[in-house]
């Protein structure tokens, strides 16, 4: 979708690192903490070893058709949308209609594990016993809990949850690999301990099969990854190799953990297994409890971190996989509205939390992990099949990042596992199969009764709005503009540079919606910055070649530095109110990481109190020398140039040096600008720069020894002086020396 003339595009903040984490995040949950002693009670020490091991490979086979998928198709649609994309019709509605289900009984399964591991660290202490509560009454009142808390976290909205998560993975694969390597030098010490495998498979091999079907669940998250095809850098080659590192780093994960857990388990005069068994779900924390000091409240805190980030993440695909089925229009439309506040598919969200809050109420664990990992290997057998129909069908029109080796045979041996699994999971639970055909036979009956599920949906590829920039002939100016206040300032700042070096502007304006809402439906609330655009423009000099553009992000970090790398950016220039820490920004808090991270020289504008553009005759130039000091030289000459304005170079000698000294460190910064002076005081830098300020009609400053304007909004000189001064201040990051880069580009010295 385009507004006359301005271009749309979608961000791509997600590097391989972040892919990784989102979905090594996913997959680290019940799988591992619960389900896993579950399963060690009915196939044995090492069936379990054997059941993950082979799990991970199967997991490794449908992770290539993911890959394979999604490097042809980066799309955020994930396994719904390639399911659909090779068979339409019915099989196309019933996989989505399947996701969804599978998705919400997972987060079932999330809510379930914290309040299990929950109760298990504290029904020992005195205040929980005096309570006189059935152990299995608190764990259904915490699952509903944490389950109405990321309910309504996904209701608000909140986006800027991506540090946090990643450093909840690291420190869960941490925990886990730690409690694994310490497994290792417990077994050196103690090697009579390997004797808990002398009964390694003790009930049968087809035990093994349905330990297998039954922590299949601990393997799926990955899948998250494809969903996020739209916003990763270069996703035809990150997102297979996130997809495919993210299953070998958990599947060796899991094996350590579960070594772990037998040889630290401590059964008495009953065997492993009998002893797992009568533990259940909280079999994996007695064991570490056994193997290491403080073992309990380490491996109970772990599942407490895995399951809140699951449960989350659960909710949030739950939501997006409903949100667009009804998008596409096989479901009812309203769940496919979005708040117009909030900007989340609020009513899609309803129906998620309602099947997850009911599933957590209702039904025991095993019978809820059972369920999930039907569908789950349900869904992943129809991946697998979409993956040989769409190459056999498409291979030659399509654009494949990654290809598979050994095709058709990896995908067709997935096939087969995933539909023995999935029927041997009926020997683990009946339950749960009556569940699975009582969900399909309802969408069976939708699909029948509801004439828009039989529509097939066009999904034209101009959907995904992203052109790759290529190398161009002038210097490129960006303007992120976020409002009509902020557009005339920076706009015609940004102009008169361009004018002056023959360069082109871009002007960029960021519209948000939250993680919970796709990117493509944040143009329902564009309207705003295009008009915002098409004012700035208008600020714009006209002999200047000038260019709009809307890009679409959950941040507007996110989708800032994706507009600089897209468009080669050589200079962005921001605003800022410099207000304090605490008041709300041009930017939000932002500004310091797109500052500190942007691939491009910097330029933040905080306009004074009276702005006239048209009357700059002296300019106030604080520097300390150095390298940043010589490059920003080289803006303070061309704006210099450009309004024929005297320059004042202002040093502090905050030191004492002596003058001589401080002359020849600074002559390198004075020589870059024609006729300037230089002037030396002494005294505190802010007031020294405050008191100097007041004679001129523009400042500008470059980065401080802190490297980066690392602490631009926290109290630095810079920070302090740009929202004290009456004046406007600029403050310059430059990464590349700009006179250089625009002579290359032009072939010629600019005059």
């Amino acid at each position: 979708m385009e507004h006359e003339g301005e271009k749309v595009e979608l961000s791509r903040g997600l590097s391989l690192v972040h892919l990784m984490m989102m979905g090594m995040g996913m997959m680290i949950g019940a799988g591992v903490f619960v389900a896993t002693g579950i399963a060690i009670g009915f196939a044995g020490p090492g069936g379990i070893l054997v059941a993950f091991a082979l799990n991970g490979l199967i997991a490794f086979f449908s992770a290539m058709s993911f890959a394979e998928l999604a490097s042809a198709l980066p799309t955020a649609g994930g396994a719904y949308t390639y399911i659909d994309e090779a068979f339409k019709g019915i099989v196309g509605f019933i996989s989505g209609w399947m996701n969804w289900f599978a998705l919400t009984v997972a987060g079932s399964l999330y809510a379930i594990t914290f309040a299990t591991y929950t109760v298990f660290l504290i029904e020992d202490t005195p205040w929980f016993t005096n309570l006189g509560l059935e152990s299995e009454l608190v764990i259904k009142l915490l699952a509903l809990a944490i389950a109405l808390v990321f309910i309504v976290i996904n209701y608000i909205g909140v986006s800027e949850t991506g540090n946090i998560e990643n450093l909840i993975t690291l420190g869960q694969m941490g925990t886990l690999a730690f409690i694994g390597l310490f497994s290792i030098y417990y077994i050196v010490i103690h090697p009579e301990k390997l004797s808990h495998f002398s009964n390694f498979v003790p009930n049968g091999w087809e035990k093994v099969l349905m330990a297998m079907g039954f922590t299949y669940v601990g393997f799926e998250g990955y899948e998250v990854i494809a969903h996020a095809g739209e916003e990763a850098f270069e996703p035809k080659e990150t997102v297979p190799k996130a997809i495919l590192y993210s299953v070998a780093a958990v599947t060796a994960t899991y094996l350590l953990f579960a070594f772990a857990a037998i040889v630290g388990a401590e059964p008495g005069g009953m065997s492993v297994s009998e002893w797992f068994a009568m533990h259940g779900p909280v079999g994996m924390g007695e064991a570490i409890s056994d193997l290491m000091p403080y073992g309990g409240l380490l491996i109970t805190l772990a599942a407490i971190f895995s399951s809140t980030s699951a449960l989350n993440a659960t909710i949030y695909s739950s939501t997006r996989v409903l949100f667009a089925i009804s998008r596409d229009g096989r479901l009812p439309r309203i769940f496919s509205r979005i708040h117009r506040v909030r900007r989340v598919p609020h009513y899609a969200l309803f129906a998620s939390s309602l099947i997850v809050l009911t599933v957590a109420l209702i039904f025991p664990i095993e019978d809820v992990a059972a369920s999930a990992d039907i569908v789950f290997l349900l869904i992943f057998l129809l991946v697998n099949a979409a993956v040989i129909k769409i190459r056999n069908e498409r291979g030659d029109e399509l654009n494949y990042g990654f290809l598979m080796p050994y095709f058709p045979y990896i995908p067709l041996l997935a096939i087969v596992f995933q539909a023995i699994l999935s029927l041997w999971v009926f020997h683990v639970s009946p339950t749960a199969w009556a569940i699975t055909l009582l969900w399909i036979v309802a969408g069976l009956v939708i699909y029948r009764g509801y004439e828009g599920a039989k529509v097939e949906v066009e999904k034209p590829e101009s959907e995904v709005v992203f052109e790759e920039a290529g190398e161009e002939a002038r210097y490129r100016i960006m303007v992120a503009v976020s409002n009509q206040k902020n557009a005339e300032i920076l706009t015609k700042y940004a102009g008169e540079i361009a004018e002056r070096i023959n360069g082109e502007l871009l002007i960029v304006s960021v519209v948000t919606v939250p993680e919970q809402t796709p990117l493509e439906e944040a143009r329902q609330f564009a309207d705003e910055a295009v008009q915002t655009i098409r004012l700035a423009k208008s600020y714009a000099p006209s002999g200047v070649k000038t260019e709009g553009i809307v890009y679409y992000a959950h941040s507007v970090y996110r989708g800032i530095l994706s507009a600089v790398r897209d468009q080669k950016a050589d200079l962005l220039v921001l605003g800022w109110e410099g207000r304090s820490r605490w008041s709300k920004y041009v930017l939000g808090s932002n500004l310091d990481k797109i500052v500190e991270n942007a691939p491009c020289n910097v330029l933040v504008i905080k306009p004074g109190d009276t702005e006239k553009l048209e009357t700059i005759g002296s300019i106030l130039f604080p520097t300390r020398g150095g390298k940043q000091g010589a490059a920003s030289a080289e803006l303070v000459s061309i704006l210099a140039d450009v309004y024929g304005a005297r320059v004042t170079v202002l040093s502090v000698n905050v030191e004492n040096e002596p003058e001589e000294k401080l002359r020849e460190r600074l002559k390198p910064v004075v020589e870059k600008i024609k006729g300037a002076e230089l002037k030396i005081v002494d005294g505190d830098p802010v007031q020294a720069i405050l008191q100097e300020c007041r004679v001129h009609d523009l400042v500008v400053m470059g980065a401080t020894r802190e490297p980066l304007f690392k602490r631009l909004i926290f109290g630095e000189v810079p920070e302090r002086v740009a929202s004290r001064c009456p004046r406007t201040v600029m403050l310059v990051k430059i990464n590349r020396g700009i006179r250089a880069r625009i002579n290359r580009l032009l072939g010629r010295r600019v005059e």
